[in-house]
């Protein structure tokens, strides 16, 4: 059995494809499993040699559109599925006994899969695994429970384009392929949305720092990581870090922003302030293999300060990046970031208002208990190879490839 890993959003260190590769790859051919993988085609000679990849799919992952002035979403759609068709066509002859794993699929990725599946003799189709984050339906909280809704196409075709396709997903039996995610709602929604067997996969994230129990840390170091935007709380930080660093003398801030091609206000803003004080720090590059676990072993407490409405249904990389590596953090309340923080034992706290007094406010509940909430997420991070990792995800995929 040979796994071909497939990612045409696999093109830097930017967000959390790049670490996908090295945990779930890296677990399977350290098992041995001859692992071939295909990200996107300006993958750079580095992250190739790194990663043992290909630079390969013509189409990015995040492109919805093509050049179509009337319905760029709905020509794109077919237009980028009949390019990324034919990629899958320049594989390597695939084989029945194979696994083929594609992460972070959207629309086009899926409807390829399904046209290169049926263009394949029955004999030789391998047993296929989608990985998907979103169905791009909007999720609203009502007294109750949740409304779903359709967004238009034309601001994001991903619900619109995920329901067509429902009718061509294979539905005979023996036809292994297999629709995932890595969160029980996304799950729910996708079952919802495709009328069609959904399974959630255990997450791969592993502790890739020493772990430690950061019980006892002064001054605590409150890092906010990853891809800074709008709706992962980017524009409050100003006002947030401000308010943290003045009412809290026993804290340490280190920000970091990966997406830095153009300098906002907000960004100038914040440069001025890492300027004028020792305890703010900002680093403005993706992290790599060997800088991604610094931040984390450094980092004493996790900042989320992103907009509830947005992670209702969503994930967040950087939240399972801080449980399996024993970090307490801060979220928003009544969303899945919520829910994995309870599941793992409650190590931090949430916020109600997407606004700097709330964020502040339950940022400083952790600070206040910070000994008691680093042992909860010590405690957590011990447990959490026990259901999810890359190991056990390992285990679910070469179980459906077996079966």
């Amino acid at each position: 059995m040979r796994v071909f890993y497939l990612d045409p959003a696999l093109l830097d260190n930017a967000g959390h494809n790049g670490n996908y590769c090295r945990y779930i790859v890296g677990e399977l051919r350290r098992r041995g499993v001859e692992t071939l993988v295909y990200g996107y085609q300006e993958l750079p000679p580095a992250l190739q040699a790194e990663l043992g990849a290909a630079a390969h799919f013509r189409v990015y992952t995040y492109t919805n559109n093509d050049d179509d002035p009337f319905c760029a979403w709905l020509t794109g759609f077919e237009t980028l599925t009949r390019k990324t068709v034919e990629d899958l066509s320049k594989l390597p002859a695939i084989k029945a006994a194979d696994l083929v794993f594609t992460t972070t699929a959207r629309p086009v990725q899926v409807a390829a899969l399904i046209e290169w599946r049926r263009m394949l003799p029955p004999e030789r189709r391998p047993t296929i695994v989608v990985d998907s984050i979103s169905t791009g339906l909007e999720v609203n909280r009502i007294p109750g429970g949740h409304k779903v809704t359709v967004p238009d196409p034309r601001a994001d075709p991903r619900a619109a384009l995920f329901r067509f396709l429902a009718s061509r997903l294979p539905r005979e039996d023996g036809a292994r392929f297999h629709f995932t995610t890595f969160g029980p709602f996304s799950t729910e929604l996708f079952r919802l949305l495709l009328d069609y067997p959904v399974r959630t996969l255990p997450a791969p994230f592993r502790a890739i720092a020493p772990l430690r129990n950061r019980a006892g840390a002064r001054p605590v170091t409150v890092s906010i990581l990853g891809h800074q935007r709008a709706n992962k709380g980017y524009d409050l930080l100003p006002a947030i870090i401000r308010e943290l660093l003045r009412a809290r003398s026993d804290i340490r801030l280190f920000l970091q922003n990966v997406a830095s091609s153009e300098v906002s206000a907000t960004q100038q803003k914040l440069r001025e302030m890492a300027a004028s004080t020792q305890r703010l720090t900002m680093e403005e590059t993706p992290a790599g293999r060997a800088r991604w676990p610094q931040l984390l072993g450094m980092s004493d407490l996790v900042l989320c300060p992103y907009q509830p409405q947005t992670y209702i249904a969503g994930f967040s990389a950087v939240l399972n990046e801080a449980i399996s590596n024993g970090i307490p953090a801060v979220v928003p309340a009544g969303t899945t970031l919520e829910t994995l923080l309870q599941d793992c034992g409650g190590p931090g706290a949430t916020f109600e208002r997407f606004d700097p007094v709330s964020i502040v406010a339950a940022t400083g509940r952790v600070l206040d208990r910070f000994d008691h909430f680093a042992t909860l997420a010590h405690t957590a991070a011990l447990r959490w190879p026990e259901t999810r990792g890359p190991a056990r995800l390992v285990d679910e995929l070469l179980s459906l490839a077996r079966s």
